[in-house]
C-alpha cells in the first residue's frame, strides 16, 4: 500500500511541475503578464522543493510514474489556461 501512495504521489508531483510550465506559455505567448509573473513564481519555488525531495525515488518505474504525471500536468496546465483567458 505503502509503494502505491509513493507511485500516486509521483505521479501528482509530475503534473502539479508541468501544468504550470504548461498555463505560462500560453500566458506569454498571450501577453498576459500578471499570470505569466504570478505563474513562473509557482514554477520556481516548485522546481526549488522538487530538487530537494525527489533524490529518494530513484527507479525506472518512479521514473515512468512522474513522467507520466508530466504529461497529465501539460494537458491540465493548457486546459485551466485557457479557461483563465
Amino acid at each position: 500500500m505503502h509503494h502505491m501512495i509513493d507511485l500516486l504521489g509521483l505521479l501528482l508531483r509530475g503534473a502539479l511541475q508541468v501544468a504550470p510550465v504548461a498555463a505560462v506559455t500560453v500566458f506569454i505567448s498571450r501577453g498576459q503578464y500578471s499570470y505569466a509573473a504570478a505563474t513562473s513564481f509557482v514554477i520556481s519555488f516548485m522546481w526549488w522543493w522538487n530538487a530537494g525531495t525527489s533524490s529518494a525515488y530513484q527507479s525506472w518505474e518512479y521514473a515512468a510514474v512522474y513522467a507520466c504525471g508530466a504529461s497529465l500536468g501539460a494537458l491540465l496546465g493548457m486546459w485551466a489556461s485557457r479557461r483563465l483567458t
